[in-house]
């Protein structure tokens, strides 16, 4: 093998490196923001069904004080 031959195998290497750490990383961070998320969406369900059910109890107290 020739030395240009081997700086460019060295570049092609290093660039496809590289491109494999950032994809590994970009991976990782997906998968760690989609469980926040989700996290998130099951507290805020959570949330809106309690506040679901103290408006409907508030609501009927409210229609009973006015008869």
């Amino acid at each position: 093998m020739t030395t240009i031959q081997t700086i460019i195998l060295t570049a092609i290497l290093a660039t496809w490196l590289c491109f494999s750490v950032v994809f590994l990383i970009t991976a990782v961070q997906s998968l760690v923001y989609d469980r926040k998320r989700e996290k998130r969406e099951r507290e805020q369900a959570k949330r809106d069904e309690e506040r679901s059910a103290r408006d409907l109890e508030y609501h009927q107290k409210r229609m009973e004080s006015l008869k």
